[in-house]
This record gives structure tokens, C-alpha cells and sequence, in this order.
């Protein structure tokens, strides 16, 4: 990891990533983190969710969710660009209340890509004492937490200025929203994703029709919806990235069989799982 310019920053819950040329699997790397990369020059184009290309130029930040499926599609050779990947875990821990910002813009409005900001100069440069200093401060962990919330709040600032990221059902609580927040946490640390909605609002501790009721509030969505949405990104993202056969894809998921797998799959992508790796299977 040295020789990539990862630096370990809090064990495995935050890595900075100095130089995203250097890494030659950064998708293999980010599937677990959140992404915030910053392009100081040159271009980068991505497919996000195995629909979305998304293009990013110099003075402008990538966002991207944890467990979202990201493929690079072209990155000059003149780019320069580094990235901050952060667990969910701690990335919800530190934006607290505003994490529906974050979860909204991401997972609702797809807002990938947000433009610098004035604050980001004197942010990197503070970045970079942080993590490339000789001697770490005392009160390390705290001092990079407060980083890490600042900068995110910063973000999230600049994500409200997008249009429909300002709430306008008076009918959904924070109390909702932190509901909601914590089904799309849980739902990301799941192995096997595709369980009943019975199964996540008894780890959230409230029926499964509250658990409806309120994810169709806040999204629009329902769970059964975001279920399915984020079993067919893991499915996307084996076949695409994986050597895995089909059925080990299917056993990885925690697909009873290889057949009714096919027949998930197809019914929610339009082809079998062999015609989908046919088409996109990713090339190193």
C-alpha cells in the first residue's frame, strides 16, 4: 500500500489517497469507503451505477457512496487528482443530523459532482500537513475528526445549493430522516442484501410498515425498492470487476441457486447475467 501513496490515516476507517494514477485497482480499493476525490487538472469520466457517465474537471470534487459501483472510463494523462475514502460508519458518525444532506444528494438527487469552493485550497494544504507530517500530533484522531466533519459540512453546504435538495414535505421529522439514515447504513453493511424488509426494521428496532411508511417519506422510494436497487449494484459490480462463475456470484449474494439468480437478475436488468458481463465486463 506504501509504494500507492495510501496513507493509513485512523486504521481502516479513513485512507487519503495521494495520486489516483498510481492506484491500478482504485475500484476495488473505494467499494468499501465513501469517495470524495478532488481533480486539480486534466479529466477524469466515470460510470456510476452502471448507467450515469459522470465527467469531473479540474476544480471540481467526486462524490461517491460506499458500495456504489464506479468504473473508470477515461482518465488523462495530464490529470491530477487525489481522494479521501471514508467507512460509512464514519462518515455518518461525523455528519450526524445533516447526514440526510449527504444521503439525499447522493442516493436520491445523484449529485456526483459539486465545484470548488474557496475554502478548498486552504483545506488541501491543511490536508496535506496532516497526513504527510513527520511527527503526528498528540491528539492525532481528534484532530483529523474535526477535519473530516469541517470539510464534510463544507460539502454538504454546497450541496444544498443544488435545486431539489431543499425539503418541502413538512411532514417528515428529523426523528424520519435519522430512521431512514440509519435503514441506508444498514442496508451497506450487509452482506447478503436481499432480505425481506421485515428482516431490517427489526434490526431497527420498528415495524415493517413504519419502515415503509418512512422511507417512502424521505425517498420516495420503497425499501423493498432500495433493497433490490442495492443487490443489483453488487451484482453489476461482480460480473463487471470479478472473475467469479455465475453461481459463485450467486452464492456470494446469498442467492438460494445459480437459476433463480438468473431470474432475479433478468427480471430487473433486461438480460441474463452472462449477456450482462458480455457487454461490460471490464478489461485491465
Amino acid at each position: 500500500m506504501k509504494k500507492l501513496n495510501v496513507v493509513h490515516a485512523l486504521g481502516d476507517e479513513m485512507l487519503f489517497v495521494d495520486n489516483l494514477r498510481q492506484v491500478e485497482d482504485l475500484a476495488s480499493l473505494r467499494r468499501e469507503y465513501n469517495t470524495i476525490a478532488y481533480c486539480r487538472g486534466g479529466r477524469i469520466l466515470v460510470e456510476v451505477g452502471g448507467n450515469n457517465q459522470v465527467k469531473v474537471g479540474a476544480g471540481q470534487l467526486l462524490l461517491i457512496p460506499a458500495g456504489k459501483l464506479v468504473q473508470p472510463m477515461l482518465i488523462s494523462t495530464d490529470v491530477k487528482a487525489g481522494a479521501l475514502l471514508v467507512s460509512d460508519r464514519l462518515l455518518q458518525s461525523v455528519l450526524g443530523a445533516q447526514a440526510n444532506i449527504w444521503n439525499k444528494a447522493i442516493y436520491l438527487n445523484e449529485i456526483y459532482v459539486v465545484e470548488e469552493a474557496e475554502w478548498l485550497s486552504g483545506m488541501q494544504s491543511y490536508t496535506s500537513s496532516i497526513f504527510k507530517g513527520e511527527k503526528a500530533p498528540l491528539l492525532f484522531r481528534e484532530i483529523v475528526i474535526s477535519f473530516l466533519r469541517t470539510m464534510v459540512l463544507l460539502i454538504c453546504e454546497q450541496l444544498l445549493r443544488h435545486e431539489g435538495m431543499t425539503d418541502t414535505d413538512d411532514s417528515v421529522t428529523s426523528h424520519d430522516k435519522e430512521l431512514f439514515n440509519r435503514f441506508l447504513q444498514v442496508l451497506s453493511e450487509q452482506k447478503h442484501k436481499r432480505q425481506r424488509v421485515m428482516y431490517y426494521a427489526e434490526m431497527l428496532n420498528i415495524s415493517p410498515k413504519y419502515l415503509s411508511t418512512i422511507s417512502k417519506k424521505v425517498s420516495g422510494k420503497s425499501p423493498m425498492r432500495w433493497i433490490t436497487d442495492s443487490v443489483m449494484q453488487d451484482c453489476y459490480m461482480l460480473l463487471k470487476e470479478s472473475d467469479l462463475t455465475v453461481k459463485e456470484i450467486s452464492d456470494r449474494l446469498g442467492f438460494p441457486n445459480s437459476s433463480f439468480f438468473g431470474q432475479y437478475f433478468r427480471e430487473e436488468a433486461g438480460v441474463t447475467p452472462v449477456e450482462y458481463r458480455k457487454d461490460h465486463k471490464r478489461v485491465i
